[in-house]
């Protein structure tokens, strides 16, 4: 077996009650490294189309990376994937923290779950032991408790555990899985996957070792790597992803209002400076030196009592885009989302569509349970957050996600319903980002920033003084149908090393592949990652396109292809969509449909 890997898959299927050591193909090494590659592969040949993503059939992979868990900066990250039962599309919600090195620790490289216990359940991994065990005292549990319990039932303090909470086993749609410290696979609703599955929760605890085939090689790759992510130092330990939301309103691009516009008044009152006022210190995953984490407690005021880590995607989903500026508020709100288990993105633009909806009088308090559903009401904010993740009344129809949400509600609400392929958008207005909104539409798993590591920042700090080969003007198009298709291969590579994307998004793609090659024993070099990267995100194209999906839904909300910006930098812009396609298309070897042609299909030898 090569480097950086363990070597084994864990197999569970929950209906027999049955687990199974698998060996890893070496194949699948070779052409799709891991992390959501691995998970990619398995999903597209274990699962039959058309299956019910709450059903027994589907299946939910937690995998890691060949640097996952080693001494390579930012190498914390797992991926899960399945398919989502919020989009119908293809899901790998990655996550960092502590719990996929431990996997490693414990044995195994990958897990993969199907079928449906017939009693709440948990998976307990130690040292290459697996075991299925009941979980009936902890079903309801909050995450946190869930965790506390788990490892007093252990009588093991340093066991890792991903859970769900109340949501997930609610099927919410919006739920996400929770690690320790609110690291979470947040995105698409994998929650609710464990949930139809009857599992609560896995834990994994191990005292294994990674070999590195190369260690001298592999250390003078490390130091490389310092290199060129030193400018990570100088921001992420000292004011974290927070900072984004002054640089996102100076360009007139942060979602306000439902993304109404893209400038909001308040900005300083969540800005990193009004975070760093109350108790906050940096945090980081294992064993990155970056510290972007930024715990935050909340020491006055009605939600004093609040420790959670609060970054950018939540401040602008719970804060600028539902009008809220009140950071102890958003703290309070995250603080929900994680014990509740539910996505802070997608509860927060859900929230922020319902609040347009009352705003335009499609609802009343006497469709949300009394509730004055007013843009900028940090209480009212709060209190719809608490019944999502209880599933009660009107947060039971939210929980849904925004684009079922307006169908319940009907009236035109779906006029109002910011998203891509049914997920709700990354903090990003993409009127005035052309790249962005591109790369939210041809998204595998739906309006997402992530599924394009570097975009953001690439368009983002345009105009700013940095090299001119690294960012390019956010308002063109030319060329940028190939930056988005460069930059979401990089994404699927780094997804599949068990990197983190704010480290990977430093890096060069020699670089990247020294440090695999050293910790592997494979040859890599650019040309074969780009390769790699290329063709896992045509095989989850592929996915999408035998569950249904065609160029018509790589699309945005009319609001940003023919409403231009109403205020600020980005004044009278609109996203420029359909003139970037047909060129993307053409690039990725697609046909007029977003079909990958079977020219393509060979080339990259997916079939």
């Amino acid at each position: 077996m090569a480097g950086g890997y363990i070597g084994k898959i864990l197999r569970v299927d929950l209906t027999k009650y049955e687990v199974l050591s698998k060996p890893v193909d070496s194949g699948l090494i070779e052409t799709y490294l891991g992390g959501k590659g691995f998970g990619a592969r398995i999903l597209f040949d274990d699962v039959r189309k058309d299956i019910d993503p709450l059903g027994t059939e589907n299946e939910i992979i937690f995998s890691t990376g060949p640097l996952t868990g080693t001494l390579a900066p930012g190498s914390s990250k797992f991926e899960v994937v399945t398919k989502s039962p919020l989009t119908g599309t293809f899901l790998n919600s990655d996550c960092g923290g502590c719990f996929g090195g431990e996997l490693k620790f414990a044995g195994y490289d990958a897990i993969v779950i199907k079928g449906r216990a017939c009693r709440p359940v948990f998976l307990s991994i130690n040292s290459g032991k697996a075991e299925i065990r009941d979980a009936e005292g902890i079903w309801g549990r909050k995450t946190s408790d869930t965790e506390r319990i788990i490892r007093e039932d252990l009588n093991d303090e340093e066991a890792k555990i991903a859970c769900i909470g109340p949501a997930g086993e609610k099927l919410t749609r919006i739920s996400c899985i929770w690690t320790s410290r609110s690291r979470t696979a947040a995105r698409g609703g994998a929650g609710a996957v464990m949930g139809s599955k009857n599992l609560k929760a896995i834990s994994v605890r191990g005292n294994g070792d990674i070999k590195i085939a190369q260690p001298t090689k592999f250390l003078e790759a490390i130091d490389k790597v310092y290199e060129e992510i030193e400018p990570l130092f100088m921001w992420a330990p000292s004011i974290g992803t927070a900072a984004t939301v002054s640089i996102a309103n100076l360009a007139g691009i942060l979602p306000t209002r439902n993304f109404q516009t893209g400038v909001f008044e308040e900005a300083d009152s969540i800005s990193h400076e009004a975070l760093m006022k109350n108790s906050t210190r940096s945090v980081a995953c294992f064993p990155c030196p970056g510290r972007c984490g930024k715990l935050t407690s909340i020491t006055t005021g009605p939600y004093a009592g609040t420790i959670v880590e609060v970054e950018y995607e939540t401040i602008y989903a719970l804060g600028s885009n539902c009008g809220v500026s009140s950071m102890e508020a958003i703290a309070k709100a995250n603080s929900l989302c994680d014990e509740y288990g539910i996505d802070t993105m997608s509860t927060g633009c859900t929230i922020a569509f319902a609040m347009e909806c009352y705003q335009r009088g499609i609802i009343g308090k006497q469709d949300t349970n009394g509730i004055e559903l007013e843009f900028g009401d940090h209480n009212a904010l709060v209190q719809m957050v608490e019944k999502i993740g209880k599933r009660d009344g009107f947060g039971g129809v939210l929980a849904e996600g925004s684009v079922r949400a307006s169908q319940i509600i009907g009236k035109g609400a779906e006029n109002y319903v910011m998203h891509s392929k049914k997920l709700e958008l990354g903090g990003y207005d993409p009127r005035g980002m052309q790249g962005v909104g591109l790369g939210f539409a041809t998204s595998d798993r739906g309006g997402c920033h992530q599924r394009s590591a570097g975009l953001v920042g690439a368009e983002l700090l345009a105009g700013k003084k940095v090299p001119a080969d690294r960012y390019v003007d956010r308002f063109e198009i030319d060329g940028r149908a190939k930056l988005v298709k460069d930059m979401q291969d990089w994404s699927a590579l780094l997804d599949s090393t068990g990197l983190c994307w704010f480290v990977g998004s430093y890096m060069k793609w020699v670089t990247v592949a020294e440090i695999l090659s050293a910790a592997t024993g494979i040859s890599f070099n650019e040309h074969r990652l780009r390769l790699i990267g290329e063709r896992i995100w045509n095989l989850t194209r592929m996915f999408n396109v035998r569950e249904g999906f065609t160029s018509k839904e790589d699309s945005l909300p009319e609001r940003f292809l023919k409403e231009p910006m109403p205020e600020g930098p980005s004044k009278g812009y609109v996203c420029r969509l359909n003139e970037m396609l047909s060129d993307y298309y053409a690039i990725r070897g697609w046909d007029e449909k977003g079909i990958p042609t079977a020219k393509t299909i060979k080339r990259l030898d997916i079939m």
